[in-house]
């Protein structure tokens, strides 16, 4: 089925009840011999959530409290002896340092992995958009028998799915497009075998690291529309890089020719993305223009049906002073060009 039809209707067989729209399910626990007990353990909405997403990847989804959340239980579930961690989110990162630090695990030079080792990797990356060949990246890793993790969350599984390239374990902030009106928290992982999956889902009853009911139940219904948003917002995107490239401004796109990973990313994504950097030169002139725009927000966060725009350093120390990094929403395209112009 296409995207549009599998967002709408992977979940169909799922619904317990008469409504056609899913219900809330707020309540901890059910009647016994109901085939539910406790909702650490099952719950129908994180179900049908995960229907969805699975469906939409080709695999088999575990839903999790946060994106953070995902990306811990991966590294738990895994225990690698040794990680590669290329351009990722600095929040993983961060994770890996504090296992690392705890002596958990051992940062390595992807070449040194062996089997049952990770490799982190991020595509596009976050937040200058650098794309990594997944098709190489998860042969040579399949090959010496190392795991190939994929944070896809700029993708969204609308424009990339990589476990068709041979990676084992793709992850999403839910959070991001997938709930896409910055108002859910989640994470999920996916996997190709159910029955990793099922232990991974195992692992997330002990650990306790669930979606909230009203988080999990939001993300359902943005998923609903993801397609017809990524559309739109890529769309979008597109066209507000072409104009900065233009004005001459440093851009981050890998729509863009000039972009490094232009070519990769036109082999293993249907669309680029809703997200770009722009990078003015420096530190001042990034806090003065993210404060000058009025359509954009000056938030953090990304996918929403709201434009965002933030000084990227505020978030993670260590990022060029003068990048700022854009979350297309689905406002008009010249409406947003023209604000950027006049901030700048």
């Amino acid at each position: 089925m296409d995207p549009f039809t599998k967002a709408i209707h992977a979940d169909k067989d799922l619904s317990e009840g008469a409504d056609v729209a899913p219900a809330i399910r707020p309540s901890t626990t059910f009647l016994e011999d109901t085939g539910r007990r406790y909702r650490r353990d099952s719950h129908e909405t994180t179900e049908r959530f995960e229907a969805v997403l699975g469906s939409l990847e080709g695999g088999h989804a575990v839903c999790f409290s946060s994106g953070m959340a995902a990306a811990a239980a991966a590294l738990s579930f895994f225990h690698p002896d040794r990680m590669a961690v290329g351009d990722v989110y600095h929040g993983v990162r961060v994770l890996a340092e504090s296992l690392a630090a705890a002596g958990d695990v051992v940062f390595a030079d992807r070449s040194e992995l062996k089997e049952g080792d990770v490799e982190w990797v991020e595509t596009p990356s976050n937040p200058k958009c650098y794309i990594t060949d997944l098709v190489a990246t998860a042969e040579e890793n399949r090959a010496r028998g190392v795991i190939t993790i994929v944070d896809s969350t700029f993708a969204t599984p609308v424009l990339m799915n990589p476990l068709a390239f041979g990676v084992d374990v793709v992850l999403h902030s839910v959070t991001k497009a997938i709930g896409g009106h910055s108002d859910a928290h989640a994470g999920a992982l996916v996997v190709s075998d159910g029955s990793v999956a099922s232990k991974i889902r195992d692992q997330r009853s002990f650990t306790g690291a669930v979606p909230g009911s009203l988080d999990v139940w939001l993300a359902l219904r943005g998923i609903r529309t993801l397609p017809l948003r990524v559309e739109r917002s890529t769309s979008t995107a597109g066209k507000v890089a072409a104009w900065a490239h233009g004005r001459g401004l440093q851009t981050y796109y890998p729509g863009l020719a000039s972009h490094p990973g232009h070519e990769i990313a036109r082999t293993q994504m249907s669309g680029f993305g809703s997200m770009l950097a722009l990078d003015v030169g420096s530190a001042a002139e990034a806090s003065r223009v993210v404060r000058a725009v009025h359509l954009f927000t000056n938030a953090t966060s990304l996918g929403g049906v709201e434009s965002l725009i933030e000084h990227r350093i505020v978030s993670d120390p260590a990022m060029d002073p003068g990048l700022m990094r854009i979350s297309i929403g689905l406002e008009d395209p010249d409406d947003l060009i023209a604000d950027l112009e006049q901030a700048l």
